[in-house]
């Protein structure tokens, strides 16, 4: 049962609107899911390395209250230039193109707020004593929820293909406000 309520959980947090989302749902709008199937390998690998490292932070520095503010804010600012970098981005599908997506996707997937839910708190409460298969389940479960973000971008009409960075760019902007409001709450 512990497995399986991970599992639900993590399922929520994945399906669930957020700046990695927002990304693969505008490279499948802008690209199409072919051209684009990399991309949940970039967010799954981002999330295996942001989800451990906030194991680790979480085991070792739990009560160090700036911390965890710290890296919330580091996330609010990456947010910020990750929207302004996606905003002057032309849409092409050409080499180039699938290099910046990848590494767009895998860092902002190692600084998604998401990834520090899941290593500071649903992992270390649901999975405590089953730490490494919580962190499996996960990264499994990322690819699949990618490829529907994929796929669900790819389901834009073509009147607006050309305008999924641009949106994209203003989804992550409001996550960058939220990201800062959050660590100014503390």
């Amino acid at each position: 049962m512990q497995l399986a309520s991970f599992a639900a959980a993590a399922l929520i947090v994945l399906l669930t609107p957020g700046p990695t989302n927002t990304l693969l749902a505008a490279a499948g709008a802008a690209m199409g899911v072919r051209r684009a199937a990399l991309l949940p390998v970039a967010e799954a690998a981002g999330y295996a390395l942001a989800i451990a490292a906030f194991l680790a932070v979480t085991s070792r520095f739990s009560d160090v209250g700036f911390v965890m503010p710290a890296l919330k804010a580091a996330a609010a600012v990456w947010l910020v230039v990750a929207a302004a970098r996606l905003w002057r981005q032309p849409v092409r599908i050409d080499a180039a193109a699938h290099v910046t997506a990848l590494r767009r996707v895998f860092v902002a997937t190692i600084l998604n707020p998401k990834a520090m839910l899941v290593g500071t708190v649903l992992i270390p409460e649901l999975m405590r004593d089953r730490q490494a298969l919580g962190l499996a389940t996960f990264i499994a479960l990322s690819g699949l929820a990618g490829a529907a973000w994929l796929t669900m971008g790819s389901l834009l009409p073509g009147t607006a293909r050309p305008y999924a960075y641009k949106a994209a760019a203003i989804v992550l902007c409001a996550f960058s406000v939220a990201a800062a409001s959050s660590t100014l709450r503390g």
